[in-house]
């Protein structure tokens, strides 16, 4: 998976960053808009899809590098979702949302979700949320700090 953000480790301060793929799998266009405006603001490249399956072929085909998907979706929903990303890559940086049940979101994390957030989505927990995996992702700090 080729990386498009830029993370640098620091003295704390909030990391600085180029732009990130992210992939925001809903099948309600309106549960899209709260991310692709708040993700897009704060200078991320977003690309949509309308299900699972979509999502599968865009992932496949795309350096993305986190996935935001809704967990009720028709064709393919988003645990199955879930278990082709991983599948195609275990490294996959996934971020499970649902407004269902939080039994969901525990399955989502059990079959590869690094983090989850109930619908509906406020845009500064989304943003934070975002920020946190990415971090994780792309900050290596140096070994001797773990010695």
């Amino acid at each position: 998976m080729t990386h498009h953000t830029t993370w640098e480790y620091g003295s704390g301060a909030a990391p600085r960053h180029e732009v990130a793929r992210i992939l925001v799998v809903d099948d309600n266009e309106m549960d899209r808009m709260i991310p692709r405006a708040v993700l897009e603001n704060a200078g991320h490249e977003v690309l949509f899809a309308p299900n699972g399956e979509v999502a599968l072929r865009i992932f496949e085909t795309s350096d993305i590098d986190l996935v935001i998907t809704d967990l009720a979706m028709p064709h393919l929903n988003g645990l199955r979702l879930i278990q082709a990303l991983v599948e195609l890559d275990p490294e996959a940086q996934i971020i499970a949302v649902s407004g269902v049940s939080p039994e969901q979101l525990d399955t989502a994390e059990r079959f590869g979700a690094v983090r989850t957030m109930f619908k509906p989505l406020r845009p500064s927990a989304l943003l934070q949320l975002v920020t946190e995996v990415l971090e994780r992702t792309y900050v290596r700090p140096p070994s001797d700090l773990w010695k």
